[in-house]
């Protein structure tokens, strides 16, 4: 594992989210950044975050990002993103203290959230948050 090591951490998650975007089942992925919750990387379909957006202080959409290339995402694609980012970043934040609250030693790492269509899985980082969303796995 040379390579990671060498490579810096924007590196590292846009060597592996591509990979992570064609499993089956995802959506869409979200990365943020953990201090401010600016989006920094999103890929999939970003319609899935479309909602009013409320005029509340959100994070945005940072431009530090190295650019892949890809087309700019539209206003109405940014709006979701934006809306989601915001959901996800206050999420891990009320989580993290609840765990901060029963053990001031641990730490929340990985959040696994289950809606009727559709499932959020949230990994934190001291760095970045991910979020990825994909269907709703079968159960039995």
């Amino acid at each position: 594992m040379a390579d990671s090591s060498e490579m810096t951490d924007f590196e590292y998650i846009s060597k592996n989210f591509d990979r992570l975007l064609g499993k089956p089942g995802v959506k869409a992925i979200l990365v943020l950044d953990r201090e401010t919750g600016n989006v920094l990387k999103t890929g999939g379909n970003t319609d899935l975050f479309r909602k009013e957006s409320s005029e509340s202080s959100k994070p945005s959409i940072s431009n530090d990002a190295p650019s892949d290339g890809a087309a700019e995402p539209s206003t109405a694609d940014r709006e979701g993103v934006v809306e989601l980012a915001t959901l996800v970043w206050n999420y891990v934040d009320v989580t993290e203290q609840f765990v901060q609250d029963l053990n001031k030693e641990d730490t929340a790492r990985l959040q696994r959230l289950r809606t009727a269509t559709q499932e959020l899985v949230i990994i934190t980082d001291p760095k970045f948050i991910l979020a990825v969303a994909h269907d709703k796995p079968n159960s039995g």
